[in-house]
């Protein structure tokens, strides 16, 4: 299985944010600068459960932050849920 997912800028940054040491070399090597215009990543099965699990290891960190008001967590929490309902549908 392959799938063909965006990676929007609200959740690079979210990613980088919560795991800045430890993104993958496949998503670092695949974002342009500043996460802008990214094209969907073409992803294998592998890649595809990486990218949720980190993608909601993020989402958890942003759903207790939001909780603290930190500025931008809940727009990244948006960001993360909308991914992994695209990664559900492409693991299906």
């Amino acid at each position: 299985m392959s799938a063909a997912l965006p990676v929007p800028a609200p959740l690079y940054a979210a990613l980088q944010m919560c795991h800045p040491e430890s993104l993958p070399g496949w998503l670092s090597d695949a974002i342009p600068r500043c996460a802008t215009a990214a094209a969907p990543l073409q992803l294998d099965e592998h890649q595809v459960e990486e990218l949720a699990d980190l993608t909601a290891s993020t989402w958890w960190e942003c759903q207790q932050a939001a909780a603290d008001d930190t500025p931008l967590a809940e727009s990244f929490a948006r960001a993360c849920e909308e991914t992994l309902t695209l990664l559900g549908r492409a693991s299906s």
